[in-house]
This record gives C-alpha cells, structure tokens and sequence, in this order.
C-alpha cells in the first residue's frame, strides 16, 4: 500500500492565541506565570506563592493546575483568589 501524497503548502500562518480573560478557576499556574502582570497581581495577593508552586515535584504539572484546584489541599484560601479574580478581571484581557 503507498502512501497518500499531499501538494505543498502554499502558505503557513502560525497560530496566534486570542486574548482572554484570566482567572484562577481556568488558567493555569504556568500561563499566569508568563503573564508579567498577571503573576505581579497574584505574588501581592498570595506571599511566598513562589516557594508553594516552585517545588521540582510540581514544576511539571503547572501548566495543567489552577489556583482553585489547589485550594482543596488548602495550599491557598478561597478568599485570596476571590481577591486575585477581582484584580485579573481588571487587568483585561491579554494574549
């Protein structure tokens, strides 16, 4: 059996992300890290949050987790996201 072939390309436009809103339910820890802006908000609201996410043993699932699935674990309080919500809400949306 031979393989299908396929023309060539005629053009390749590389995917652009849309902007969005960040939160703490559905944005993971790693993609509000790489927002400036967003981590500034969350390391004023959550002190020595670096030290809480930046254990080798969780480095590789952070762009899998929220804040709010951590919550459970009482790693952070509901309140403290309620509070970073508020404030990534104002921010806007970003790429």
């Amino acid at each position: 059996m031979d393989a299908p072939t396929y023309p060539p390309s005629a053009a390749y436009e590389a995917p652009v992300r849309a902007p969005r809103l960040l939160s703490t339910r559905d944005t993971a820890i790693a993609d509000l890290q790489a927002v400036p802006a967003a981590w500034a908000i969350v390391t004023a609201e959550l002190p020595g949050v670096d030290a809480r996410v930046g254990s080798e043993r969780l480095k590789p699932h952070l762009g899998s987790m929220s804040f709010r699935s951590l919550a459970q674990f009482g790693v952070v309080r509901n309140e403290q996201l309620d509070r970073i919500d508020e404030r990534l809400r104002a921010l806007g949306a970003v790429q």
